[in-house]
């Protein structure tokens, strides 16, 4: 009985949930009620009030931010938490309003470097593509799939069922198919083998199941997964850079990172996934403020400093 309490959480219960959606919808029709110009300047209001209340995650950016080798100078960190949270705001307004930017979606997007989608795809062995949590990655995808870029993105289901199923249906709208994490292996092969264009994120930590390699500095537990299938199946992977500049959002393709150019490594696995690590990072650098600082991206190495070591020792 006392481990069933210590297991149960409010929002995991129908009600509570079934609540919250109702909530989300009840926000969503607010939003639609207000220009679109207006909306996105709450956001921005909407962030900054986020960042008073929300002690948690502000001091996870700070720890995040000190520790990142040449990041932001420790006297420049408040500022530049603060337009963090701005950016989360601006991107959570622009979610709420999205059904009225798909009118005109690609006007507000720009895709450079596509070109890289064909040159890789006629090599008839896929194409995976590594994003994080920069710029409104959300948007970027619908705008691919709009541009005639099917996509299967890999995610991680909502808690709530009827958010989870809204969000789904919404991402769905310009062709972009949802593949769960949880039963991900047999889609995400299925998808490479078909020549096609798998998406994994791999900014957060990956606790026990991901393997140790250098972001930002020092070790950080990172997503295998790209890495093990671009190896088995030949699969190129690139790196997309995701950011909003002068009004614009932009999506930017690396060069392929090839498969065979890591197979003689003492550990191919690890080396492939320092590649595509080593090429977000430049993608964080390069908008700083418009990656996701809030989340605790180094906590199992730091709670695992002894495993760790390793990879410092082997760099």
């Amino acid at each position: 009985m006392k481990s069933r309490s210590r297991n149960f959480k409010l929002r995991r219960t129908r009600p509570v949930q079934l609540v919250l959606y109702a909530v989300l919808r009840t926000v969503l029709m607010i939003a639609g009620m207000f220009p679109v110009s207006m909306a996105l300047r709450g956001g921005r209001w909407l962030g900054r009030l986020f960042r008073l209340v929300d002690r948690t995650h502000r001091r996870v950016a700070v720890k995040n931010l000190e520790r990142s080798r040449g990041v932001c100078p420790p006297d420049e960190i408040p500022e530049f938490v603060h337009r963090v949270y701005e950016n989360i705001g601006l991107t959570l307004a622009e979610m709420l309003v999205m059904p009225r930017l798909l009118d005109g979606l690609l006007e507000r997007v720009r895709l450079e470097r596509f070109h890289v989608v064909d040159d890789v795809r006629r090599l008839g062995k896929g194409m995976i593509t590594v994003i994080g949590h920069l710029g409104n990655w959300e948007l970027i995808g619908l705008a691919v799939c709009a541009a005639g870029h099917p996509l299967h993105s890999l995610a991680r289901p909502i808690e709530n069922p009827w958010v989870d199923r809204y969000l789904n249906r919404f991402r769905g709208q310009t062709g972009q198919r949802i593949v769960s994490k949880y039963r991900a292996l047999g889609e995400m092969v299925r998808v490479v083998k078909a020549n096609e264009i798998l998406i994994v994120q791999v900014d957060q930590d990956a606790r026990k199941h991901g393997i140790y390699v250098d972001f930002f500095g020092r070790p950080a537990s990172t997503h295998r997964s790209p890495a093990v299938l671009s190896l088995k199946y030949g699969t190129p992977i690139v790196v997309a850079n995701i950011f909003r500049q002068d009004g614009l959002h932009h999506c930017v393709l690396s060069d392929p990172i090839l498969p065979d150019a890591f197979r003689s490594r003492p550990d191919p696995v690890r080396a492939l996934t320092q590649a595509y690590t080593e090429k977000f990072e430049e993608c964080v650098r390069a908008h700083p403020d418009q990656w996701f600082w809030l989340h605790d991206r180094w906590k199992t190495a730091e709670r695992k400093p002894e495993e760790a070591a390793v990879v410092a020792a082997e760099s």
